[in-house]
């Protein structure tokens, strides 16, 4: 039989159990998405929440805006000269504080501000909008458009269609890397390549990211080996492949965020195989 006191503590024990705060609430696993700021593309990871995407809230740094933490109140803090708002994890709302104003007020939300592995995420169209920027959807693109009065969302037409050279060498690319493969497995290697252009660890162009060759200990490493073994230079692209690329640059990337793809049966690259896999297209594997 069970002693009367250990009973009392397991029981209190329970209760400090259930009713200690949980931070590392929706343990979701964030995905990557696009955003366009002021018509370029920026990559950065999302989550959904009851139909809202949330970002890191160091996403807003891209837009000039001062991103703190507060340990006392557990909240991100965003700052710029009209406004400071604070965002405390887990919870359904916002307090701000206009410039000029001797009170905080606060706005109800439809989602908690999320902690994920020390990266907190808030709600991108609400903080974007709060912040005094313009924002809205574009079905096009599949990606919300972010403009802060420095470039405006007109721009995005001309970042979206690449001059007639990008075209031709994203054409040749992704004929020399995924010519016999399925209609989706060319769309994927596309926006694979479209995905480096967006994220700041590859060059910004889609010139340089397909002709990128890295230099270590005497030895050329090209990203790409048909641009190493010259077939980008080779080949025909068909209509499938041109379709194919046009859809990657509309938005559509089946490989989920990748930024590199290999075939497992013809690469013992370490580096490559380490990658954070996406999808399974084909013969190819994609990873971000």
């Amino acid at each position: 039989m069970l002693n009367k006191r250990w009973i009392k503590s397991l029981a209190l024990l329970l209760i400090i159990v259930f009713a200690w705060p949980t931070y590392e609430v929706f343990a979701q696993t964030p995905g990557k998405t696009t955003v366009y700021v002021n018509g370029q593309r920026v990559s950065t990871t999302a989550i959904i929440q009851n139909d809202y995407q949330l970002v890191p809230a160091s996403f807003f740094r891209k837009l000039n805006v001062s991103v703190e933490w507060n340990k006392r109140y557990r909240a991100a803090v965003l700052s710029k000269s009209s406004i400071q708002i604070s965002y405390p994890v887990t919870e359904r709302h916002t307090d701000y504080q206009s410039a000029g104003a001797s009170v905080w007020k606060r706005d109800k939300l439809n989602t908690r501000t999320t902690l994920i592995n020390g990266v907190t995420y808030v709600p991108l169209a609400y903080t974007a909008k709060k912040l005094g920027f313009s924002v809205q959807y574009d079905s096009r693109v599949k990606a919300a458009l972010i403009s802060t009065g420095a470039g405006g969302m007109n721009s995005l037409e001309n970042e979206k269609q690449p001059t007639q050279e990008e075209l031709h060498w994203l054409y040749q690319i992704t004929e020399a890397e995924a010519g016999g493969e399925s209609y989706t497995g060319k769309v994927a290697v596309a926006a694979s390549i479209l995905n480096r252009v967006a994220d700041p660890e590859w060059p910004n162009s889609i010139i340089d990211t397909i002709f990128q060759v890295e230099h270590y200990n005497g030895k050329s490493y090209y990203q790409f080996s048909p641009v190493l073994d010259n077939r980008i230079n080779t080949v025909t692209p068909s209509q499938d492949t041109k379709r194919a690329v046009q859809a990657a640059l509309n938005g559509s990337d089946p490989g989920l965020g990748a930024v590199v793809f290999y075939n497992p049966k013809k690469t013992d690259n370490e580096w490559v195989q380490s990658r954070e896999v996406t999808a399974r297209i084909g013969n190819h594997i994609f990873a971000k």
